[in-house]
């Protein structure tokens, strides 16, 4: 059995290029899913706002507002469950504590002038699933329709899987037609499949706020965001019409790191005190990534030796960097003097405009101009102040922009406390999105249509002095 401890670039490529390196194109263009616990509880409707280090991370125009220096924290519970769609049965749950927000504000009332700092977990990963298909196509399919009529020392060159699947002995090659085959029935397949998901993606945000006037802020700030992830995926075929294979696994193993750079502006603007206009633009983040990623294959069959049906290795350290797409912000917030408010919020993500900056993988533009639509994010939310209680509950809708996934809702509530210059708050906020998974790919094997439903509970303080 050969056994190749490092693939070349190209044929790395062959693997990322599958639909995961577009879900990163979407995950990170995405604006700030998860804040603080007032931010949660609006669903992020907050560019026409401030009260909020998250908000002010988003339009920094809202630090312009602050009289008094201010520090707070937040510390969320996160939850993802997966659903089949077909019938609301559960295949996955994960669970996470998370520090959500830290952040703080200076004020210098000689200059008017307000710095800030704000540490902010965007978003979560989290996510276990389990699918089950009886008598379905297997994953094998694919690959072999590829190595066919590629003699076998070339294969590394078709992709990992492709080599994998021969070193393993779970294919046979036919040397006069040049195909390659399987013994088992693989039209008929009996399969388990696991992924395993972690990770999170945050950013340091330092910003200042001023006023030119009464009326109007503006605000800048500069932000550094890093995301990482790590994955699991175990793979277990069952043949019941097989002359020899019986049985095939695989484990897919991979870390993602991605450290990048961004800066963002914004505009306040207060023509009377009821009523107040949100702008603001993020500029698009430069990631550069590192990732590492292993596989191993094992098949049995009944007339090859177990200690030589195992094929292992393929393990890739590999650098890539990408650029992510603008963020234009707007909102409008009508205030009801004490009695509270209600605030809108609209983002555009114009996908088309991401980018993969690597010569190797500058390829998949074109797919991300394909598989990728513009997003509108909308947001709305309202407070209702009941003596030092506020009650507040929000909504959201994202669009479906990117394929093979539908429209994204959101619904939150919250509630605070204030007593002398202390504001304490607890959240809950929800999002629901339905999909399509496939196990390595969708050319052979049915989708499982899934519902992801993803919660966060936050509880947090600010102090004001």
């Amino acid at each position: 059995m050969k056994k190749r401890s490092l693939l070349t670039v190209l044929l790395f490529l062959s693997f990322l290029g599958k639909g995961q390196s577009v879900d990163y194109f979407a995950t990170l263009n995405q604006p700030v899913m998860w804040g603080d616990a007032r931010y949660n509880s609006l669903s992020g409707a907050m560019t026409a706002m401030s009260g909020s280090f998250t908000a002010l991370a988003e339009n920094p125009a809202g630090a312009g507002l602050y009289r008094q220096a201010a520090f707070g924290s937040d510390l969320s519970i996160y939850s993802t469950t997966t659903f089949k769609k077909s019938n609301a049965f559960p295949t996955g749950n994960a669970y996470t504590l998370n520090i959500g927000n830290i952040g703080y504000v200076g004020t210098e009332p000689e200059t008017g002038l307000s710095v800030f700092f704000t540490y902010n977990s965007d978003d979560l990963f989290r996510e276990n699933l389990r699918y089950n298909q009886s008598g379905g196509g297997s994953i094998q399919q694919q690959w072999l329709e590829n190595s066919n009529y590629v003699v076998p020392d070339d294969l590394p060159w078709v992709g990992p899987y492709e080599d994998m699947l021969y070193q393993s002995y779970a294919s046979d090659r036919n040397d006069t037609t040049g195909e390659y085959y399987s013994t088992a029935n693989l039209n008929n397949t009996d399969f388990a499949h696991d992924l395993h998901r972690t990770g999170m993606k945050n950013q340091w945000t330092l910003g200042f706020g001023s006023a030119v006037n009464k009326q109007l802020y503006y605000g800048a700030s500069f932000k550094i965001v890093h995301s990482y992830e790590k994955v699991t995926v175990a793979h277990e075929e069952r043949y019941s019409e097989t002359t020899d294979l019986t049985s095939f696994d695989v484990l897919d193993y991979w870390d993602n790191s991605g450290v990048g750079i961004s800066a963002n502006a914004g505009l306040l603007y207060r023509p009377t005190q009821a009523l107040r206009f949100g702008l603001a633009i993020d500029l698009p983040q430069v990631y550069s990534f590192t990732q590492n990623w292993d596989t191993e294959m094992i098949a049995t069959r009944s007339s090859v030796s177990q200690l030589i049906s195992k094929a292992e290795g393929y393990g890739l350290r590999y650098e890539w960097s990408m650029l992510t797409a603008p963020k234009i912000k707007s909102g409008l917030t009508l205030v009801g003097g004490r009695l509270g408010l209600i605030t809108i919020s609209h983002t555009y993500i114009p996908h088309r405009f991401s980018a993969a900056l690597s010569r190797e993988e500058r390829f998949l533009n074109t797919i991300i101009n394909e598989e990728l639509l513009d997003q509108h994010t909308l947001a709305a939310g309202a407070e209702l102040r009941i003596g030092p209680i506020t009650l507040r509950g929000g909504s959201g809708y994202t669009n479906a922009f990117q394929q093979g996934r539908e429209a994204q809702w959101r619904r939150s509530l919250g509630i605070s406390l204030h007593s002398e210059g202390n504001t304490f708050f607890m959240s809950w906020s929800q999002l629901r999105q339905s999909s399509q998974y496939y196990p390595f790919s969708g050319a052979y094997t049915e989708a499982l249509a899934i519902t992801r439903q993803r919660s966060i509970l936050s509880i947090g303080s600010t102090w004001k002095f």
